[in-house]
C-alpha cells in the first residue's frame, strides 16, 4: 500500500467557521456569545439595526463584560460591564463612563447574511 493511501484525511481548519455564530440577534436582546478562531471569548449584539462584535473582555480589569449574555444596560443605549459598571458605545466600543473612560473594547469582524444569520469574519 502506498503512503498516500494510508494517510488519514486532515480536518478542514475552516470547518469551525462553517457554522453561524447566531441564527438571529434581536434588537436590544441578549448577546450571542462565541469564541474567536483563537479561542478567545467574544460576543455580538444588534444595535440600531446593525450587528457589532467585540472580545468579551473589559479593558478595565480584563474580566468578561457580560452576565449570562446580557451586555446592554437597562436603557438599551450602552453596553455595560456587569462587574464594574463601565459603559461603552455599542457601535464603536468606546468607554464613555466608568473606570476605563476613553479605552475601547476590541472589535471582532463578523457579518450578517440576508437570512439574519451572523457569521465570523468580514463579508466576502
Amino acid at each position: 500500500m502506498t503512503e498516500a493511501a494510508t494517510t488519514a484525511p486532515q480536518p478542514d481548519p475552516s470547518a469551525a467557521s462553517a457554522l453561524p455564530l447566531a441564527t438571529s440577534l434581536a434588537e436590544g436582546g441578549l448577546a450571542a456569545r462565541f469564541n474567536t478562531p483563537e479561542g478567545v471569548p467574544a460576543f455580538a449584539v444588534r444595535w440600531q439595526g446593525a450587528v457589532h462584535a467585540y472580545l468579551n473582555q473589559c479593558p478595565h480589569a480584563g474580566g468578561p463584560l457580560d452576565f449570562e449574555g446580557q451586555v446592554l444596560e437597562s436603557s438599551g443605549r450602552f453596553l455595560m460591564c456587569a462587574r464594574h459598571g463601565a459603559i461603552f458605545e455599542p457601535d464603536t466600543g468606546k468607554c464613555v463612563g466608568g473606570p476605563c473612560r476613553g479605552a475601547r473594547l476590541t472589535p471582532v469582524a463578523v457579518h450578517e447574511k440576508a437570512d439574519g444569520s451572523v457569521w465570523p469574519g468580514a463579508a466576502g
